[in-house]
């Protein structure tokens, strides 16, 4: 389509140039030479044909014409000079700047000829007419430029537009991408703590149930208090995955450290040795990222303690100093060993909650324990 376009400018513009150069070589040459100078005047406006492709090669074959012309009849030429203009005008638009620079000092150096030597059939002397109509020649070379640097400017733009375009693209996929995976890391560690303690809690309940059935309905109701939390979170995380027309979410509040107490509670419903310890001073505002991120780590280091080192003492540490907030989370490993791994799923996103607010934890085992050490760093609010 684009082509077919070119092209019908193509012939509108040797039909509007070889109307002004033949109708004006018709019209001024004297009768005897008027064939002549139609002939020299079809010629140049036909040369445009190739303005495109050799747009030099025109420029050099409609010049020589029009100079022709001029020497045969310098009255009939006056209108023909449209054409190696028109074929300066495309040098200008398609070349570059040697192109440009020759074009204009050859069309330029026609113009003197033309004027100097073949007006009347006898030289004369330069005058400032000549020069006049020598700087004309500019006329089609600023016009073929200005159009030049048009279509630069609207191609620079149309590549900005993409860019643009693009990167918001790249921009809505990586917030996405982000988006689930906190998502698949909060429903991890719901699930994950929350059957782990239904499945130590329901063991529990099925070894007391025949001998002290009391004991048995403290472990029910905890798999029933733990599973009813579970289910609130849950329904708060996949509610932000609901189209607008299935209605609002039933949501509740991202959990904090005014959660921890309770956390630790039903971890020790069976009887397990856990200890909460707090050094420092907390701020009177920390940041909801912050508070989340540490109850998500100390919710699945517990869960990993409950599931691998079930049993065993165990001892949350919490220490407010300087602008961060330390916690550490130990217990002894089972057979020589915790059970969990630091390359499994819980401890890559306990890493990338801790470094999602600027944070580092650690993880590993040393003298009989297993160790999970994070640091978050907040800004205490003023005094």
């Amino acid at each position: 389509m684009r082509r077919d376009f070119s092209q019908l400018i193509d012939a509108g513009v040797v039909l509007v140039v070889g109307a002004i150069a033949i109708a004006g070589a018709a019209a001024r040459a004297q009768s005897s030479d008027r064939p002549y100078a139609v002939s020299l005047a079809v010629a140049a406006v036909a040369s445009l044909l190739f303005r495109r492709r050799a747009p030099a090669l025109t420029l050099a074959i409609s010049g020589g014409l029009v100079l022709a012309l001029f020497a045969l009849d310098r009255t009939a030429a006056t209108l023909a000079v449209v054409a190696p203009a028109a074929a300066l005008y495309s040098l200008a638009l398609v070349r570059g700047r040697a192109h440009i620079v020759i074009g204009t000092f050859a069309a330029a150096a026609a113009v003197v000829v033309a004027d100097v030597f073949l007006a009347g059939g006898h030289p004369h002397t330069l005058t400032l007419q000549t020069i006049s109509h020598a700087a004309l020649v500019a006329v089609p070379v600023l016009a073929g430029e200005a159009l030049r640097n048009h279509r630069s400017n609207v191609r620079l733009l149309l590549e900005r537009a993409e860019l643009a375009e693009r990167t918001r693209e790249e921009e809505a996929q990586r917030r996405a991408e982000q988006e689930r995976l906190r998502i698949a890391r909060e429903l991890h560690d719901v699930v994950a703590h929350t059957l782990t303690t239904i499945n130590v809690q329901a063991g529990v309940a099925k070894h007391l149930l025949d001998r002290e059935p009391g004991h048995a309905e403290g472990a029910l109701a905890t798999i029933e208090s733990a599973s009813h939390d579970a289910l609130q979170e849950l329904r708060a995380i996949l509610g932000v995955l609901r189209e607008p027309a299935d209605g609002a979410a039933p949501l509740a509040p991202a959990p904090d450290l005014d959660a921890i107490p309770t956390l630790i509670e039903q971890a020790r419903t069976d009887g397990s040795s856990l200890d909460l310890e707090i050094e420092g001073e907390p701020p009177e505002q920390l940041p909801e990222a912050l508070q989340l991120a540490a109850y998500r780590i100390v919710q699945e280091s517990l869960t990993n303690w409950r599931r691998h080192a079930a049993g065993t003492p165990a001892t949350v540490a919490f220490s407010y100093s300087g602008d961060r907030l330390a916690i550490t989370i130990e217990n002894p490993t089972v057979n020589g060993h915790s059970g969990a791994t630091v390359a499994g799923a819980g401890i890559v996103g306990m890493r990338e909650r801790a470094a999602a607010v600027g944070g580092t934890l650690e993880v590993g085992e040393a003298d009989g324990h297993f160790r999970v050490d994070a640091e978050l760093p907040y800004r205490p609010s003023a005094a």
